[in-house]
């Protein structure tokens, strides 16, 4: 259908560079590409949509136990709508993931508002993640033994483990991993099959499987290189027991070679405040472990559109009687007062969840930042200690 206004027009094709309305697609979400029954290639030729990792979380608490369903339906139907929203169930709790405590609350008021999912969001929390542990570990148990139709079936499935160097670059698709083929080619992220017969689909789906919850913190995994060096799967049996066995098999080879160092979500961080509260804001940023990365060198006028700060000639100044509160604090001889200066600095996200309001006491109110995400960190020993005991690991 094409939307003219209020109006729909029914038309049997959609011309180029149109934008149209098609119905009954239940089974679609953002960033799916339709392709013509009659396509020799079941691919798309275009690159598919992949959301950033998520880095805080928050537990979805329905209002009663006969709003469980309904709330799960609604979360469904969100996640058709945006792909960047993640939501499990962990021990009994229904959790949802997002990039940021915006999004969040987007989220949240999205589900009371589109579909009156009656619920409520618990505290948010940072989304932290694990690498894989550093210890050799060659296994030599690479079978899964499993029931199908009534008689045993074993499949096997060879892993190579091994972490990602500090200049290698992760698959954004697989959370920052990199996932291989046995021939060495990288190896499709689930929701990028479409053949079910394929037995690198049914891998793919156990690999992704485990790496999302370690065997030791319940992290997702990331920042590892996993190949598959070899499989098999009995004949006349369906190729989905190769799910199974590669999520369990591989999660007992991340189990044998014990905890990686924890990582944690940072950003980037620029704060534009007066020369004359500088150090007070440096000092906050690094008490809550932030870095200095650079101060710059020119000076920012207060007005963003004036290029220096304006002077009294030609400026009506009214006298500090008339409006003391504001003026009593001004000083005109003083720069400081009426120019920013930017500073840029780098900080773990779980430390800066408050920083509007604490940047708000610092500056007055004058002070303004923004935010951009920096990818995860391995945390200190010190850090991972407080993590640890915040999730009961400890």
């Amino acid at each position: 259908m094409l939307l003219y206004a209020s109006e729909a027009e029914e038309v049997d094709e959609l011309p180029f560079g149109s934008v149209g309305v098609i119905l009954g697609l239940k089974h679609t979400r953002t960033g799916d590409t339709l392709l013509s029954t009659h396509s020799k290639s079941k691919d798309s030729p275009f690159p598919g949509i992949t959301p950033p990792p998520t880095t805080m979380s928050a537990s979805v608490i329905p209002q009663s136990h006969a709003d469980l369903e309904p709330v799960e339906d609604a979360l469904s139907s969100l996640i058709r709508t945006d792909p960047s929203v993640r939501v499990e169930t962990h021990e009994g709790q229904l959790l949802v993931h997002g990039l940021g405590a915006l999004h969040l609350e987007i989220v949240e008021g999205r589900l009371k508002d589109e579909w009156g999912a009656k619920c409520e969001f618990g505290q948010r929390r940072v989304a932290y993640r694990e690498s894989i542990g550093p210890d050799e570990f060659h296994p030599s148990v690479v079978d899964w033994t499993t029931n199908v139709g009534g008689k045993n079936v074993t499949a096997s499935v060879a892993f190579s483990l091994r972490p990602l160097l500090e200049n290698e670059v992760g698959d954004s698709a697989w959370d920052d991993n990199i996932v291989l083929r046995d021939d060495g080619k990288p190896l499709r992220h689930p929701d990028a099959f479409h053949d079910d017969q394929d037995p690198w689909n049914h891998i793919s789906r156990g690999i992704a499987s485990a790496l999302s919850s370690s065997p030791h913190t319940t992290f997702p995994l990331s920042r590892s290189c996993i190949q598959v060096t070899a499989f098999n799967c009995p004949p006349d049996t369906p190729p989905s027991v190769l799910s199974g066995a590669s999520a369990i098999i591989l999660r007992n080879h991340m189990k044998s070679r014990g905890r990686g160092p924890i990582m944690e979500p940072y950003i980037r961080i620029r704060v534009s405040v007066g020369s004359d509260i500088l150090g007070q804001v440096m000092k906050d940023l690094v008490e809550h472990g932030g870095e200095i990365a650079d101060l710059a060198e020119s000076h920012l006028p207060l007005d963003e559109e004036a290029s220096a700060p304006y002077g009294q000639e030609g400026v009506y100044i009214p006298p500090k009687w008339l409006s003391p509160s504001t003026m009593s604090s001004v000083d005109e001889g003083s720069p400081s007062i009426r120019l920013k200066r930017p500073v840029y600095a780098v900080a773990p996200l779980s430390q800066m969840l408050d920083y509007s309001t604490r940047l708000r006491a610092i500056s007055g109110g004058h002070g303004q930042f923004e935010m951009a995400a920096a990818g995860f960190r391995a945390v200190s020993p010190a850090r991972e200690s407080e993590i640890l005991t915040e999730i009961g690991r400890a």
